[in-house]
């Protein structure tokens, strides 16, 4: 068994894991919007986080799971991706531009 193959379980095993606590985290926040039950502040921020963090977290493992058994070349464009992904983070106006082009865009088709 080389390395990647090991590795790569590995990552499944987190990405299967970290997929279970965003879908909880999600049911969780549904129900607590309909029948509020967590009044802390600091819990819906925790449950925020992965809502939000989760999912991009989620495809990072992923495309590093499938960078592993893959070449050199192919493994750095896949880390510079997810590099790119990153630092975007750190611009929060990135973010906001992104959401309001979608929405232009959909209006525009009458979506």
């Amino acid at each position: 068994m080389a390395l990647g193959e090991s590795l790569s379980k590995v990552f499944d095993v987190i990405t299967k894991i970290l997929a279970f606590l965003v879908i909880v985290a999600y049911v969780i926040f549904a129900i607590n919007a309909n029948w509020t039950f967590i009044d802390n502040e600091i819990a819906l921020k925790v449950i925020d986080a992965f809502m939000y963090y989760g999912p991009l977290v989620i495809c990072g493992l992923v495309l590093v799971e499938f960078a592993i058994k893959r070449n050199i070349l192919i493994q750095i464009v896949i880390y510079l991706l997810i590099a790119l992904v990153i630092i975007f983070q750190f611009f929060p106006d990135t973010f906001n531009t992104m959401v309001g082009s979608i929405t232009n865009a959909t209006s525009a088709l009458g979506l």
